[in-house]
C-alpha cells in the first residue's frame, strides 16, 4: 500500500478518535456543570465507556495503517459506519465521513500489486462481529441502581447504594437520592473490555507478518 494512503489511514484514526472524545462528552457539555451535582455512584464514567467504543474504530485504523491491511480498513469502516447511527439526536453522524473514506481506502488499495491474504479477509468479519459485541455486553447487562447522597467530611457526597424503590424519602442527613436506569455493571464492562481487545488483537495478529515482496520497493542493482 502507498504511504499515502497509510498516512491518510493514521489521519482518519485520530479523526475518529477526537470525534469519540467530543461525542463522549456531549452531554456533560450541554447539561453543564452545575445543571445536575448529584449523579449515581459508577464504577467506570459513562463518558469514559462510551469513548473507548467509539475510539475502536480508530484504533482498527491505525492497525489497517500500519499493516497495510485493505481487510482491516474496510472492518473499521464497518464498525464506524454502524456508529454513525447510534445516535437519535444525530450527534453521531460525524463518523459518516470518516467511515466512507476507511472503506475506500480498503476496496480500493491504492494500485497495489499485493494482495491481502485469506486470514485478513477472514478477520475482517470477526472483527466486526467483535466490535459489535463490545458495544452490546456493557448495554445488555446494565441494571437500575438506587443510591442515597450525604455529605462526607471533605464536603463532597459520599453515596450508598439502597434497594430499588419506586419511593424515595430523604433522612435529615442526607443531601440527595435517585434511581439510575442502564448502569454499567462489572460483569459487562469486563466483558467489553475483553471484546474490545479482541477486536484489535485478531485485526493485528491477521494482518501481522513479515513484509510481502509486493510491498517491497524496487531495490536499484
Amino acid at each position: 500500500m502507498k504511504p499515502q494512503r497509510r498516512r491518510l489511514g493514521f489521519v482518519l484514526a485520530a479523526a475518529i478518535a477526537a470525534l469519540a472524545v467530543v461525542v463522549a462528552a456531549f452531554p456533560l457539555i450541554q447539561e453543564g456543570a452545575g445543571s445536575r451535582p448529584f449523579t449515581g455512584p459508577a464504577i467506570v464514567p459513562r463518558p469514559l465507556v462510551l469513548a473507548l467504543l467509539l475510539g475502536l474504530p480508530a484504533a482498527l485504523a491505525a492497525v489497517a495503517a500500519v499493516r497495510g491491511s485493505r481487510p482491516i480498513f474496510i472492518a473499521a469502516g464497518v464498525l464506524c459506519l454502524l456508529q454513525s447511527f447510534v445516535s437519535f439526536g444525530g450527534i453521531t453522524l460525524g463518523f459518516l465521513i470518516p467511515a466512507l473514506l476507511l472503506i475506500l481506502l480498503g476496496v480500493e488499495g491504492g494500485g497495489s500489486a499485493a494482495r491481502p491474504r485469506r486470514r485478513e479477509w477472514l478477520a475482517g468479519p470477526l472483527v466486526v462481529a467483535l466490535g459489535i459485541a463490545a458495544w452490546i455486553a456493557p448495554f445488555a447487562t446494565s441494571e437500575t441502581v438506587c443510591w442515597v447522597a450525604r455529605a462526607g467530611p471533605d464536603g463532597n457526597p459520599v453515596y450508598r447504594i439502597i434497594p430499588n424503590s419506586d419511593t424515595l424519602t430523604l433522612e435529615p442527613d442526607e443531601l440527595a437520592s435517585g434511581c439510575d436506569g442502564g448502569t454499567f455493571t462489572l460483569q459487562g464492562l469486563m466483558l467489553g473490555g475483553v471484546l474490545w481487545i479482541g477486536a484489535v488483537g485478531v485485526a493485528s495478529l491477521a494482518s501481522g507478518s513479515a513484509p510481502r515482496p509486493q510491498d517491497s520497493e524496487p531495490q536499484l542493482a
